[in-house]
Order: C-alpha cells, then structure tokens, then sequence
C-alpha cells in the first residue's frame, strides 16, 4: 500500500487550478476525503500515478469512483454565481452533518458547535479571529439554514439576505468603534472613587434613586421627582464616612459594625483591627431598591422604609444578593470567547483564537438562595448575640436552631 496523494495532486486530478479555483477548494478537499465504496483502495504507483485497486476483483484503474460525481460539482460551481455556490456549500454541509449523525448518533455533537460555526464563517468570508462579534449571527445562520434544509432545499434568496446582514454587522461593528466610550454615572458607586457627583448639576451628589439609575443631589432630586409616576421614587441617601466625614461610605466593617469610605477604609480603620482575625468588609448596596425588597416580603404597599444600613447590616459575604449581580460569564470572559452547549446540554466556552474551551457552572446548577424566615432569623440573631456576650461557659451541647436552649433542662428537672 503506497502513500496516499496531496491536496495538490488531487487539483490536478480533477483539472482543476490551484490559484484560479481557489474558491472550490472545498471540493476537492472534499474529493480527496471521501471514503472509497468497498472494496476499493486508493494508492500511489508507478511514477507517483494515483492508483486504484479493487481488492475482490485485483483490477486496477486510474478514475476514482467518484471521479464523475464530484467533475460534474466542480464544473457546476464554476457556472454558479455566489449566492448559488454558498447555498451549494451550505447544503453540502447540512448533508454532512445528517450523514455522521446516522452514522453514530450518540455520540453526533450538536449542529450549533466550533466545528460548523468555522465551516460556515469560512464559506460567508468572515474571519472569527477578527471578528469576533460575528458568532452569534452564524449561530443564528445554522439554526435557520437547519429548519430550511428540514422543509426543503434552501432558497437563493435567504443566502442574500445573510450576506446583507453580515455586511449590516461590520458596519453597526466599525460605526461602534469609532463612538467614544461614556462612563456610567453609577459606576462611582463600584469603584474606589471618593465622592459622587450630581448628574444633574455636577455638584456633590446626596441620593441615589435605584428607579431613575442616577445618582442626584437633594434639591435636583425634589425637582426632577416633583411629578409623576417619578414623585413614587424613593431615594437611598448616601451616609457619610465615620471618619472622614465628607465621601460617602461604601463599606461597612464586620468588628465594629462602623460605615466608612474606601480610602478611610483601606488606610486607617484597617490598621486598627485585630491582625489574627481575617475580617473582610460588607459593602453597602445603594443601588438595591427597598420597593422591591418589600414585594419579596410580601408588603408591596408597606411605608417601611429600608435604609443602606439595613441592608448592609442585614447583608452576608456569602449571599450574591448582597452585591451587585455579576455580568453574563460571555461578558466577563470577553468577546473572544463564545457559550455552545455539548451533546449532554452542558454549557461550555470556545475560543476561536486560541482553540481552548472551557466550562463554568449553568445557573440552572446554582443552587438557589432559600427563603428567609424573618421570624427565625431574629430569634437566631439574639441567641446569637446573648451567646456572644456572655461570660458563662458555653454548656449548649444539643442545642438546635429553633428549639429552646432550657426546654430539654425543665423537662429533666421535673422527671427528676
């Protein structure tokens, strides 16, 4: 058995030119990976001549069995015109695709998949290493090109309206590059910046409504709330730092239960905690609205009214709610990276530039926060709190949350 041809070997085997049928490479890429029908094999003979023996019979000859099927493709695609001969490599696809999953069906990736989103980006001339944006309109391609193909042959003029979108995409993508980037007012709120400001006037911001997304000074948030279904917002006042007096706290310390700035923070309330204790700070959600915490409560209409404090106080490091709610894993990742699913469902992330992939946990498989039961959470908290400040020895070998610490001592009292 000799050594099997050369891509360039198989051009010239079809009459075909390397640089000037470029574009129909698929085909003889697809000519030279087609598998022989049994009994045939491929082979080099005498003089590098392409050779092919069928192993019942010991015939050889030098026309591929296929030869005519892909001659007659290779000649249809140079009469086509472009829309025609992406609808032809698109239908070449999908039948590749529909063959392999007969083939082995458990283990058949799904259509939406690295492997088809390239193939498909190479037959619309995007280049997904430079374009990176241009994924999730493939994948929107293979999911519509999919239903097509189950309904009928695909028509022309889809592969029109598909080359316009792509071309809509590169201009919405250059058009957005060239806009300046603006900063989110509320985004001094996240970082470690000292004071807010006003978006209204500029001046020293004192609220923040979680409504409107803004942060406002008192008198720019009585005029612009004076009206309106905007007079219902109710605002979260900024409390100022312990310390300093002036930026308004965004930390809250966990020992001393004091609110201060970051800078105050970092630099001086530090320093004075106990060092063998890793004590990390709350941080104190302005943005999170006291309309909506009173709806999980089940008291939409209460006049309740929850100040940053609170929430702070009643926060846990442990709790997502307690911070602002993470971006989509596509977001944090960056562009280059891309959400597919595996075979089993499982979400996974692919990088077209570097070829990796990885998973992350789905939110389906994050367990859900449990509900809050406000009664046994004060309770909790005083035992809590009387276990903390006692100087008793700590003799609560069988207590449980929820029961009482003397009900098991009174009963045995009274056996007794």
């Amino acid at each position: 058995m000799g050594q099997r041809p050369c891509i360039e070997e198989w051009f010239a085997y079809l009459n075909a030119d390397e640089k000037g049928d470029i574009d129909y490479k698929w085909v003889v890429e697809s000519f030279a990976e087609v598998e022989l029908p049994q009994p045939h094999t491929s082979f080099k003979g005498v003089g590098s001549v392409v050779c092919y023996l069928n192993n019942e019979t010991n015939e050889t000859t030098w026309k591929h069995p296929f030869y005519d099927y892909f001659a007659q493709l290779l000649n249809h695609c140079r009469r086509s015109t472009s829309e025609e001969h992406i609808k032809l490599r698109i239908n070449r696809v999908l039948w590749s695709y529909e063959a392999e999953s007969q083939t082995d069906l458990q283990n058949q990736m799904p259509l939406v998949s690295p492997k088809y989103v390239k193939t498909l980006s190479e037959i619309l001339g995007c280049d997904l290493m430079e374009e990176p944006y241009m994924v999730r309109t493939l994948k929107t391609f293979l999911k519509a090109f999919s239903q097509m193909y189950h309904e009928g042959e695909l028509d022309t003029q889809e592969v029109k309206w598909c080359q316009e979108i792509v071309e809509n995409e590169r201009a919405k993508q250059a058009v957005a590059r060239q806009m300046p980037f603006e900063t989110d007012p509320t985004e001094q709120l996240d970082t470690g910046a000292g004071q807010v400001y006003c978006i209204q006037c500029g001046n020293i911001a004192s609220c923040y409504c979680p409504e409107c997304g803004d942060c406002l000074c008192d008198q720019c948030f009585t005029f612009l709330h004076a009206k309106g279904n905007r007079a219902n917002h109710e605002p979260n006042h900024f409390i100022p730092c312990a310390i300093c007096k002036v930026n308004p706290a965004k930390l809250q310390c966990t020992y001393t239960r004091g609110k201060y700035c970051t800078e105050c923070y970092t630099k001086k309330h530090a320093k004075t905690l106990p060092k063998f204790l890793e004590l990390k700070p709350l941080k104190i959600d302005y943005k999170r609205s006291a309309k909506e915490d009173r709806k999980k409560l089940g008291h939409p209409n209460s006049e309740v009214t929850i100040s940053p404090v609170d929430l702070a106080e009643e926060a846990d490091p442990e709790i997502k709610e307690t911070f602002s709610k993470p971006a989509p894993l596509e977001t944090t990742l960056g562009e280059k990276w891309h959400a597919f699913y595996d075979l089993r469902g499982v979400k996974y992330y692919f990088n077209f530039e570097t070829q990796e992939s990885m998973r992350r946990p789905q939110d389906d498989f994050i367990c859900p926060a449990a509900s809050v039961d406000v009664k046994a959470k004060a309770t909790r908290k005083k035992i809590v709190g009387c276990m903390a400040m006692s100087k008793d020895p700590r003799l609560l070998p069988e207590w449980h949350d929820g029961v009482e610490a003397n009900q098991g001592g009174d009963d045995d009292a009274d056996e007794k």
